[in-house]
């Protein structure tokens, strides 16, 4: 077992991996009484196609969340979920683009909890009965799913932004993606990205660490897995302008909710590494429509929009900046955050705050056991290891760094997207 040390916070992360390659990391925190277990699997919802063994293999649009929803169910099909509430546990599970995740938060049973985490998701007993019954369920979350107006904006914006990155279409499959989902598919998807050497098991809050590192290794000496062959994935050209600049649908809210979005290229931008330039670009967009931004202000005070939020996406070769807002004028807001992406500014003295406030939410992240569970996920997934000078890289960005990387950000590709609230004949 070795320690992480997470630079300038005075925090750790206690790690090892298991003679078959499964990953622990373990955070403490004494001064709470939770905890939280995440076993992640690196394959999720976009990896419909994959070559092993110089074999191309497919599956249908939505493989990844039907297996997850077979993963949550015991051999006899009743809800694993239903176990772990026994341990006085809640328990829940979710495909992403880029992962598959199951998890567990508890106070007390954390040795009974991993074990029945580990010994219910890393061996599988695939029953047919039990595979179809569970397809009707997901055919309605899909219906439902129709009906999100949140989910219609996350995937539209990216169909307008991107011609060929996979995160254009919804990882739930269309409503024929899931009638053609077969047992076999989730058989496949299961050998491929659940192993050990694919996973890894996040344990944060009050713990002993040396107890669940020693538990979970004893653990996976018990089982058998057989040998693993990296699965290899497409490559991707995506050119650099966008499918289209503007698109309205028509969804299931109140009140319209307007998007902003910009496609940067990556290679435009000045040679910083990845976790900088995010870190760069949150700083710019907070400083500009954040809770003390001026043009916030501006905008609650005409009564103009209800709402204002901002993200920062990396996709591949491309991050997308993104502002939007709930608002009763759709089209004179559209007009008015266009022009402000534009025309982004940062002064020298809100950055040093900004900076300020970024490094006091980091360190007060680390006093929940679900957020920092989450954090060391994310980074373990996107990043493929953890940052360990989160506050060291902020400390280091100056105004001169921001005005570099402004004058290389490219406005030019640029989409608005408008969901309105369904008209009254619909």
């Amino acid at each position: 077992m070795r320690e992480i040390v997470l630079k300038g916070i005075d925090e750790k992360v206690f790690f090892d991996q298991c003679d078959n390659g499964l990953k622990v990391y373990v955070w403490v925190n004494k001064k709470v009484n939770t905890f939280k277990g995440s076993l992640v699997f690196l394959g999720g919802a976009e990896n419909t196609e994959f070559t092993v063994n110089k074999k191309k293999y497919s599956v249908p649009s939505g493989t990844a969340h039907y297996l997850e929803h077979i993963m949550c169910k015991n051999d006899d099909g009743s809800s694993l979920l239903g176990n772990f509430n026994k341990l006085n546990s809640y328990s829940n599970a979710a495909t992403f683009a880029d992962k598959t995740v199951y998890e567990f938060v508890g106070t007390t049973n954390i040795l009974e909890n991993l074990e029945l985490l580990l010994d219910s998701i890393q061996t599988k007993n695939f029953v047919l009965e039990y595979f179809e019954a569970e397809r009707g369920p997901i055919l309605e979350e899909a219906r439902m799913r129709k009906d999100d107006a949140a989910s219609l904006a996350y995937y539209g914006i990216n169909s307008c932004l991107f011609f060929h990155y996979p995160n254009r279409i919804s990882g739930l499959g269309t409503l024929s993606d899931i009638e053609k989902i077969s047992l076999q598919d989730l058989k496949l998807f299961y050998h491929t990205f659940y192993h050990p050497l694919n996973s890894f098991l996040v344990v944060t809050g009050n713990v002993d660490p040396l107890e669940v590192i020693h538990f979970v290794k004893e653990n996976q000496k018990k089982k058998k897995f057989c040998e693993w062959n990296k699965p290899r994935f497409p490559r991707y050209f995506e050119p650099q302008k966008i499918v289209c600049e503007h698109k309205e649908i028509f969804a299931n809210v109140e009140v319209p909710k307007v998007y902003v979005s910009v496609k940067v290229p990556i290679n435009a931008l000045p040679k910083k590494n990845i976790v900088t330039l995010l870190s760069i670009f949150q700083l710019i967009l907070i400083s500009n429509f954040g809770s003390t931004s001026l043009f916030r202000e501006d905008l609650f005070e005409k009564k103009l929009a209800l709402t204002l939020n901002t993200s920062v996406e990396w996709e591949r070769k491309y991050l997308v900046l993104k502002v939007w807002t709930k608002t009763k004028y759709p089209l004179e807001v559209l007009d008015i955050l266009k022009e402000k992406m534009k025309n982004l500014e940062v002064l020298e003295k809100d950055i040093l705050r900004k900076i300020k406030s970024e490094i006091a939410n980091l360190v007060l992240g680390y006093e929940d056991p679900e957020y920092v569970n989450d954090t060391l996920t994310y980074m373990l997934v996107t990043y493929g290891k953890i940052i360990t000078n989160e506050k060291e890289i902020l400390e280091n960005i100056t105004a001169k760094d921001i005005e570099e990387v402004l004058c290389k950000t490219s406005m030019n590709e640029m989409n608005t997207f408008v969901v309105s609230p369904l008209k009254k004949d619909d």
